[in-house]
């Protein structure tokens, strides 16, 4: 299972600070008429079992992930490395992933078990520092790492402009006629700073809302 303690970002008192300035003082946002609560993103931890939800969560959407991950922990209750290596990469394929995230998840086990990779030293490290040992995992790139410094470690100042989701935001913010590219998001983006963390919850919460909402 994934790590106890706070259930949502917005328990984060450096994120819920973000969404609580942009949600009172930005015009898009403050129209809504919302607080931190109306925006429960899930805040995964540190661990393993994060890792593991990143993975099933590539490239497909937030339901399906969510649907994949219960599979997951329903076949694998204890969602650790050693009960991982104690499975062959086929047994995970039963649980509901591709062969590709089966390979990526096993080899993360290895590579936690041989003493390669520690996730809890990641909470000791600057963004920079993660980004870079979360890249150099195989099978988890530049979206994998913003991920895990959003939803696993609580960073206030994180933006995935290479996200559909954020860049369909994004649009519907500045009105524009078309989904900006990931340069032109992260541009955009640079208006939130320091609260890009917070910046892109709520984005993502427009993306899914009406042109004239």
């Amino acid at each position: 299972m994934l790590k106890a303690g706070p259930k949502h970002l917005y328990h984060i008192p450096r994120i819920r600070e973000g969404m609580d300035l942009l949600l009172s003082s930005d015009p898009v946002f403050k129209a809504w008429g919302l607080t931190p609560e109306d925006f429960p993103r899930p805040y995964y931890g540190a661990g393993f079992p994060a890792l593991c939800r990143i993975v099933i969560g590539q490239q497909v959407s937030t339901h399906a992930a969510d649907a994949l991950w219960k599979r997951f922990e329903e076949g694998l209750p204890n969602v650790t490395p050693n009960a991982v290596l104690i499975l062959k990469q086929d047994d995970l394929r039963q649980l509901g992933l591709s062969q590709q995230k089966a390979n990526y998840i096993f080899n993360l086990a290895e590579k936690i078990n041989a003493g390669g990779f520690d996730p809890k030293a990641l909470e000791h490290m600057d963004d920079e520092a993660v980004y870079n040992a979360i890249t150099d995992l195989k099978g988890f790139g530049k979206w994998s790492a913003e991920i895990f410094l959003m939803f696993c470690l609580a960073r206030p100042d994180v933006f995935p402009a290479g996200d559909l989701g954020i860049q369909e935001g994004l649009r519907k913010y500045y009105k524009m006629e078309q989904r900006p590219n990931e340069q032109q998001a992260l541009e955009a983006g640079e208006h939130f700073a320091p609260h890009r963390t917070a910046a892109s919850i709520l984005l993502w919460h427009l993306k899914g809302m009406k042109d004239d909402a």
